[in-house]
């Protein structure tokens, strides 16, 4: 199945408020999907340590390590060690930082990983611990100048390449910001065939652009509303039966005159003519509503629809919401052919824009969730255009000529027999009056509720028979959506593209891994991109721009690349490098954004003129260079897409961390503080770090010939 199109492009129009400044314009990120029912993160006190530790599991295989390393350590406290608990412990304490920040508060960490591990007999997850303490070994090793031994590294690494692809792929990954140097170059060389295969399967292209699907919300019945009848019309055919009944008693007592056989058979025509009128008078007033009503579900007349609330509960945002996603549905459904489409649906966008708003403002569900059934009749008009059936409905509900005729004759017969019983004598001329008057007024109402009651039933029955369509339509979405990825999965997929990009830039560059004193990804959401998230967890984003900081002996290498992440396609790569004395300054500042056409804009400097509901107050790591530059990522905040139950702190901090924010301040911060001596001081740093730990390395293990055989549990 191809991949749906997003939303309708936007308008390009800077504008910004006195005393401030556009500084970067960022195409407005639509709506979103927020997977509410979702679980993944979330578990209350009194759940079992097993589900406790599925979600520490699954906030470090989702890329929010520090969260993960939260709950494994008060697991491990409270005394539900296991060698699993003790392997995924330290995989979290070490993801996501490098050399930098790992001090005597992290090896106290890892330490008691490794000290819980060492209370159970050896298994699988014992001996990928002590495959990932090899390998800090061998980080430690380097960093304190030893000449990494030949034999220490081979060992480490076959004993790495013994383990489970499974736990190679974890351990690679979480320990991408402490690896370096010969190590991570020997790692690289062989996981790079790894990484290209695997950051586009299972199947990525085909299905990562379902996580971005909300919950399909069940169509409901819909039918339009009938119209009150006025008593006034009620009143017609009562009035009309009264005259009929005294045209008839008058008939009755007017035997007395000569000759009653031709008021007889006058009266016997007029009611055949009355039955006749009204069999053409109902199939005309049926074809008429028929014609009404499908001429208003195609907009004719056309009637544009207000993005406002219509009341009874209904919120204005979800209205604008609708609206929206109407147009974009109807946009992207046109048929690739030659023809007037969008005059010719102008009236349809607008007929659902109010249906959905009438069939669903009430029903407890986001626009979002609605926009499958949007695109399914968007794409049901398309494929009637594209025919040529769009209006046949006109011709299919024309007036029919036999009830047209019918109804004339019945008249002209009711009209032939009055006259007949008008030439006669005594009180037959009087009952004549009466029936004809009161059976005009009698036949026109009773049709108009006779019609009206039969055209409802059909409307009722056309509607079961659309749910019973939009039903099944929604069972094949449904089917469609049954392998959506899950965070894991899309948080695999990212990781895998930031190790690719990584990799890629370091081969256009020309350096290895030995080259680098330490590197930085960061990553924001890209222009008009889809954006969703699980409660709980982060946002990801079917757009992202990627900037590596590829920190070298000569200065720093700043890449920046824009990655389509349903399909894992990269473009539109720029470069820049500068020295180190050339950053002035690294920060965290709020900033002020402000949503205009259809466009984002940060807005730097004062912010007093802006008005507070045009406002959105965000967190962004700023670099400023001495050039007067600034590079700048936005840490994204969840509008419109958190629980009331969500901490915003807690949702800053998630932002922070898997935006990269978190790890890289503590790198450029230093860097633009210490300049070009950053380098000499950061290798002391290190150094005194690693003595620290290598004087307090774990003692005997797979390196100095230690047993065990890395087996999967898992």
């Amino acid at each position: 199945m191809s991949v749906p199109t997003g939303f309708p492009g936007v308008t390009n129009t800077n504008q910004a408020g006195d005393n401030a400044n556009v500084e970067q314009q960022i195409g407005a990120i639509y709506g979103g999907t927020f997977h509410r029912n979702e679980t993944t993160y979330n578990f209350n006190a009194s759940d079992p340590p097993e589900r406790k530790f599925q979600v520490a599991l699954n906030h470090l295989r989702g890329g929010t390590a520090r969260q993960a390393e939260a709950i494994f350590e008060d697991l491990l406290h409270h005394g539900d060690g296991s060698t699993h608990l003790a392997y995924y412990y330290a995989l979290s304490v070490l993801s996501d930082r490098s050399l930098n920040e790992i001090g005597e508060d992290v090896y106290l960490k890892f330490r008691a990983a490794d000290l819980t591990a060492q209370r159970f007999v050896a298994d699988a997850w014992s001996v990928a611990l002590t495959v990932v303490w090899e390998l800090i070994s061998c980080v430690w090793r380097q960093e304190i100048g030893e000449a990494l031994d030949a034999e220490h590294l081979k060992k480490a690494l076959a004993n790495f390449r013994a383990l489970p692809k499974d736990r190679q792929g974890e351990i690679t990954r979480h320990l991408a910001l402490v690896l370096g140097g010969a190590l991570q170059d020997s790692l690289a060389a062989e996981d790079a065939q790894r990484v290209r295969e695997e950051r586009l399967q299972p199947d990525r292209a085909g299905r990562a652009w379902k996580f971005f699907e909300p919950d399909p919300a069940l169509p409901r019945y819909f039918v339009t509303p009938a119209t009150a009848v006025p008593a006034s019309e009620y009143a017609k055919p009562v009035l009309g039966a009264v005259g009929v009944a005294i045209g008839l008693l008058v008939f009755l007592t007017s035997f007395a005159a000569p000759n009653p056989g031709v008021a007889i058979v006058a009266l016997v025509i007029f009611a055949g003519g009355v039955a006749a009128a009204f069999w053409g008078s109902v199939e005309r007033e049926l074809a008429t509503r028929r014609l009404v009503e499908r001429d208003r579900e195609h907009g004719v007349p056309l009637q544009f629809q207000a993005a406002v609330s219509p009341g009874h509960w209904v919120r204005t945002d979800f209205v604008t919401q609708i609206h929206r996603l109407v147009e974009a549905r109807f946009t992207e459904a046109r048929p690739h052919i030659a023809g007037s489409w969008v005059n010719d649906t102008r009236g349809m966008c607008e007929y659902y824009k109010w249906r959905f708003v009438a069939s669903f403002g009430n029903a407890q569900v986001d626009a979002g969730a609605v926009d499958w059934l949007i695109r399914w009749h968007a794409q049901r008009a398309a494929a009637q255009w594209q025919a040529g059936t769009l209006f046949a409905y006109r011709d299919q509900l024309r007036v029919p000529g036999s009830a047209v005729a019918v109804h004339r004759l019945g008249l002209g017969v009711m009209g032939f027999a009055a006259l007949l019983m008008l030439g006669g004598q005594g009180g037959f001329a009087a009952a004549a009056v009466f029936l004809a008057l009161g059976g005009f007024f009698a036949l026109k109402g009773a049709v108009g509720v006779f019609a009206g009651k039969r055209f409802r039933r059909e409307e009722e029955l056309r509607a079961r028979r659309l749910l019973e369509e939009e039903q099944q339509a929604h069972r094949e979405w449904v089917e469609v959506l049954a392998d959506r990825p899950d965070d894991a999965e899309m948080a695999q997929w990212l990781n895998l593209d930031k190790t690719f990009l990584k990799t890629e830039a370091l081969r256009r560059s020309r350096l290895t891994n030995r080259d680098l004193v330490t590197h930085v990804v960061l990553n924001e959401g890209a222009a008009n991109a889809r954006r969703a998230r699980v409660m709980g967890g982060p946002m990801r984003y079917s757009r992202y721009v990627v900037l590596l900081f590829l920190l070298s002996e000569s200065g720093v290498r700043e890449i920046e690349i824009e990655l389509d992440f349903l399909t894992g396609n990269v473009h539109n790569e720029q470069r820049k490098s500068f020295r180190y004395d050339a950053l002035a300054a690294a920060e965290v500042a709020e900033v002020g954004v402000r949503y205009a056409d259809g466009w984002r804009y940060q807005i730097v400097g004062d912010h007093s003129t802006l008005r507070q509901d045009e406002s959105v107050r965000k967190r962004a790591l700023r670099l400023s260079l001495v050039s007067g530059q600034q590079i700048s990522v936005v840490a994204e905040g969840f509008e419109g897409l958190s629980d009331e139950l969500e901490s915003q702190t807690s949702l800053q901090e998630l932002a922070f961390e898997t935006s990269g924010i978190a790890s890289a301040l503590h790198v450029l911060e230093a860097v633009s503080a210490e300049g070009r001596d950053w380098i000499a001081r950061e290798q002391e740093r290190r150094r005194r770090r690693s003595e620290d730990w290598r004087l307090r390395d774990r003692g005997p293990g797979l390196l100095d010939g230690g047993s065990g055989g890395p087996e999967d549990e898992g």
